[in-house]
């Protein structure tokens, strides 16, 4: 029954778009990179993710970004999610992501994060 009752409780905060459980997720949302920054902040969540490693996504957001260094991507990606705790500049970010599959990666529209959100797998 005690299963049961937390299994519920997961899928209700992943499905509300709060932070997702550690592991690999599917999300889309806004990968940026700007001075001391390397961030991906979830459609729906509240949370900015420290990007440990953008892997696949470096070479969409180069095709993208590309009359300055620092800006914003939209993108759907399948990340590895870390539990709670303190990382990226100055330990600022509640968890770190590593980039493992794009899904999407475009310029940023006004249509972004319009019924998207984290989903747990």
């Amino acid at each position: 029954m005690k299963s049961r009752a937390a299994a519920a409780i997961l899928l209700a905060v992943a499905a509300s778009g709060a932070a997702p459980v550690p592991g690999t997720t599917l999300v889309s949302g806004h990968y940026r990179i700007d001075w001391e920054e390397q961030s991906f902040t979830p459609c729906g969540g509240h949370e900015r993710w420290w990007v440990s490693d953008p892997g696949p996504l470096a070479s969409h957001y180069r095709k993208v970004v590309t009359d300055r260094n620092w800006g914003t991507v939209y993108a759907t990606v399948r990340v590895d999610v870390t539990g709670p705790g303190m990382y990226g500049h100055l330990g600022i970010y509640p968890r770190a992501a590593a980039v493992r599959e794009v899904v999407e990666a475009r310029a940023p529209a006004e249509r972004d994060c319009r019924a998207r959100t984290i989903e747990a797998e």
